[in-house]
């Protein structure tokens, strides 16, 4: 069944059953006013036979009268009529009993209006004429209960009513309940949760909706999965490469550096005290020889750091960024803080966290203004997570936006370990990177080995 239809036959069936009630409960009073009519009308002839039994019973037309007077007298309140007893000089003599108290407004209203049709019956003792009784229209009693079933229908009807928008909006509520779930489940699939998925509702639309985003998000989940693993071996052969280019910078450049350097060294001695200028020649290409195989152990460093198998990922962050502090004492300060175990983690988290923070350092020497960088390694059983900030920055400037090549790089390496990376730009315009990731405690060799 589809939504639609299900609302739509709910409505109807609310509807129903409120016009049923609306017309049930009214016709309950039909039978009670039914009743009271009766009672009115023998009332009324009780009244008559009563006067007309006491005037024939008198023994003269002055106990006639008043014997009828005391009938008039003694009847119970008759209902939409008054009857006047009047002497034969058309004086009242005696007058039923009214209702007086009861209706509203409106009965007193219709009770003060003139007008009323009335009706005069003669009455006679032995042919004497004794008066007459006149009859005049009494709508008081019928008002009364008018004004009653109108309060109560009226009543009614705002039950009725309350319950009808009720019961409507309850069905609303309800059938509309998995709106709400679909929304839901858009915003964690939107958030990065692709394992969401959505139940069956037992309706036909809805079940529709909800077998296409079950379809959506297995298939996203299949393409973040395909991607964490391309991700994964991407980075492992980026790894495999630095690990290539530094054995070759190693074997070939560095004997290339070293034979240069011994032929520096024999062209000085031999040239010592004979060719003044080839000693200093050769000096100054020792020196040149000096400083290339300085860069290249720093080229090898950032290439490979072989510091992550034998003095761990605690140590290795701190020679990290103590190098960096030393080459740029004028422009920032850095500071490392460790909070968990951080040595236990697996080779591929390792190079990561390495990875990163080689990264932000980088960026930070590129694009920030900031004076001061600081980096907090928090890890427990679980998870663990960086954080880099860029703090006091420098009043007037505006830092340059990083490059997004090395984000991208930053983001990728992260995801594919299963985490989350967030860069935020704080209110003093430093930069915020956090990056959560899962903990794997596998020991081997970071580099795969």
């Amino acid at each position: 069944m589809y939504l639609h239809t299900r609302l739509l036959l709910g409505i109807a069936a609310v509807t129903l059953a409120a016009l049923l009630l609306s017309v049930l409960i009214p016709l309950g009073s039909v039978r009670p006013d039914a009743d009271r009519e009766t009672e009115g009308a023998l009332r009324l002839t009780t009244l008559l036979l009563s006067l007309e039994d006491r005037v024939r019973a008198a023994p003269d037309a002055p106990a006639a009268l008043a014997a009828a007077a005391a009938a008039v007298r003694q009847s119970q309140p008759l209902r939409h009529v008054r009857i006047t007893l009047q002497d034969a000089a058309g004086r009242a003599v005696a007058t039923t009993a009214v209702d007086a108290g009861q209706g509203g407004w409106i009965a007193g209203e219709l009770a003060g209006v003139s007008g009323r049709p009335q009706l005069s019956y003669p009455l006679s003792w032995s042919g004497t004429p004794l008066g007459a009784l006149r009859l005049s229209a009494n709508p008081r009693s019928e008002v009364s209960e008018i004004e009653e079933r109108a309060e109560s229908d009226l009543l009614l009807l705002v039950l009725v009513i309350l319950a009808m928008a009720g019961a409507v909006y309850f069905m609303v509520r309800r059938g509309l309940r998995p709106v709400g779930q679909i929304q839901t489940a858009l915003a964690q699939l939107q958030s990065g949760a692709l394992a969401t998925r959505l139940p069956h509702f037992r309706v036909k639309d809805l079940d529709d909706i909800s077998d296409s985003f079950n379809h959506c998000a297995q298939s996203l989940q299949s393409a973040a999965a395909q991607r964490r693993t391309l991700n994964l071996r991407l980075i492992a052969v980026e790894e495999d490469e630095r690990r290539r280019l530094a054995r070759e910078l190693h074997d070939e450049l560095g004997q290339s550096l070293t034979a240069i350097k011994v032929d520096a060294a024999f062209m000085e001695r031999e040239a010592r005290g004979v060719l003044p200028k080839v000693v200093t020649c050769a000096r100054g290409v020792a020196q040149i020889v000096d400083s290339i195989m300085a860069l290249t152990r720093n080229m090898l460093s950032r290439l490979r750091p072989h510091e992550l198998e034998t003095i761990g990922l605690r140590g290795t962050l701190q020679d990290l960024v103590t190098g960096w502090q030393a080459r740029m004492a004028g422009r920032f300060s850095c500071t490392l803080e460790f909070d968990g175990p951080v040595d236990g983690l697996s080779p591929e988290l390792n190079i990561t966290l390495y990875r990163l923070i080689q990264e932000c350092l980088t960026n930070a020497v590129r694009h920030s203004r900031a004076q001061a960088i600081a980096i907090r390694l928090q890890a427990d059983a679980s998870r663990l997570q960086l954080r880099v900030a860029e703090t006091n920055v420098t009043p007037g400037t505006a830092p340059d936006s990083p490059g997004g090549t090395g984000l991208d790089g930053m983001r990728e390496r992260v995801e594919a370990q299963g985490g989350d990376l967030q860069i935020l730009w704080q209110p003093s315009g430093g930069m915020l990177l956090t990056a959560t990731m899962p903990v794997a405690t596998t020991t081997g060799d970071p580099d795969g080995e």
